[in-house]
């Protein structure tokens, strides 16, 4: 059974409606395919049923949710162990005093995502529908159906980089701390306003990006390597829990993929068309190094599998601006219909390879999806964590 099929229609129909949007001159007529498009992403994951694998948790945190968690959790007090930060179990909370079913706040985290998202991609693209193509493939559905706070925090902090680059701290500042409320990782964004802006020379780049791959694709242990020299006449303590924690996926994570593929092919074309795409749009510093952060993250911490993936998340929104602006920098027309093609199957091909799992069946409940219980049997049967 293709699992991923629900997924790969969604990305289609998007895809084609940003086609029909980038060609359709009537302003109106542009309107309505924009608002048509939301309305379909929001039918389909705000009223997704129990998906992938999050939701476990989050259902069991919803159940037993009471207002008291707001102010006594991990992050305030080392006396009730409750693991979710302040902003989210507010939010959560005022979702159960409104309607006790767990789906209702799949429809209010929705609503929260899809309102920062249409106003981050409306500010920054003349076609927000491809921006909205590129969100759901490039991090998009994780964030709309596992990673329900990251999503919320990444968006707040998406909607302030207008203020690194006019030099406004204090609003800066306050919502990514709001952003904080929501997922505590938010706060690796605070430092970003020092040097998110600054002008990066493509040779810089370039070394950043080559050091990286050599190595990712060496398995080499760098951190490790680091503890061990460090820590050696001290007995190497660290050295050694460091090493069972990583032990295994180091080998695990390295290797060529069509994951490392797209990366090396967006590095390889930021690269080329650096200067170009600086002219394209002006703040485009900010996505540029911001990709750079990304692939960082992934490549010096894969020794840290699971680390690693979850920290270049955080940065996965400099693809959105980045693809959607690549095909302006190419002289030739047929250069650009080549890259759309790309993009449109690399797409689908990236949805498929997401979603096609068993735990990732896709269910509505407006259409009848399956209940708890019985979601609960196929995860517990299928997934192994």
């Amino acid at each position: 059974m293709i699992y991923s099929l629900p997924y790969i229609l969604m990305v289609v129909v998007i895809g084609l409606a940003a086609l029909y949007y980038q060609y359709e001159e009537r302003e109106d007529y542009r309107r309505y395919t924009l608002w048509g498009v939301v309305a379909l992403m929001f039918f389909f994951f705000a009223f997704r049923g129990y998906v992938s694998t999050d939701w476990t948790a989050y259902y069991a945190d919803y159940q037993k949710c009471e207002l008291e968690n707001v102010w006594n959790n991990a992050y305030t007090s080392t006396k009730v162990l409750w693991r979710i930060e302040p902003g989210f179990t507010l939010l959560m909370w005022l979702c159960k005093m409104m309607v006790p079913n767990y789906i209702f706040l799949n429809v209010v985290c929705t609503a929260v995502n899809l309102v920062l998202l249409l106003r981050f991609l409306r500010r920054r693209l003349d076609n927000p529908v491809l921006g909205l193509l590129l969100f759901t493939c490039f991090g998009g559905l994780m964030l709309s159906i596992n990673l329900m706070r990251n999503a919320i925090s990444i968006l707040i902090f998406v909607n302030t980089l207008h203020y690194i680059r006019q030099r406004r701290p204090l609003p800066f500042f306050l919502w990514n701390i709001l952003g904080m409320m929501f997922h505590i990782s938010a706060v690796f964004f605070l430092p970003c306003y020092f040097f998110l802006h600054r002008s990066t020379n493509k040779w810089v780049f370039a070394a950043v990006f080559v050091v990286g791959n050599i190595i990712f694709l060496g398995r080499i242990p760098i951190f490790l390597s680091v503890a061990n020299l460090v820590l050696g006449d001290a007995g190497g303590h660290l050295a050694t829990v460091i090493e069972n924690y990583t032990s295994g996926q180091m080998e695990e994570a390295a290797g060529i993929s069509i994951g490392y593929l797209e990366r090396l092919l967006t590095a390889t074309l930021v690269w080329l068309y650096y200067n170009r795409l600086l002219e394209v749009r002006k703040d485009n510093m900010l996505f540029i190094n911001s990709y750079l952060i990304y692939a960082s993250l992934f490549f010096y911490f894969s020794e840290f599998r699971v680390l690693s993936l979850r920290f270049s998340y955080l940065f996965f929104f400099s693809y959105w601006i980045l693809w959607a602006d690549l095909p302006r920098c190419f002289a030739l027309k047929n250069n650009r219909y080549l890259f759309i093609g790309f993009v449109a199957l690399y797409c689908v091909l990236k949805t498929h390879g997401q979603m096609n799992n068993i735990v990732s069946e896709y269910d509505n409940m407006l259409l009848g999806g399956r209940s708890y219980e019985e979601r609960l049997y196929i995860f517990n049967r299928n997934y192994d964590d």
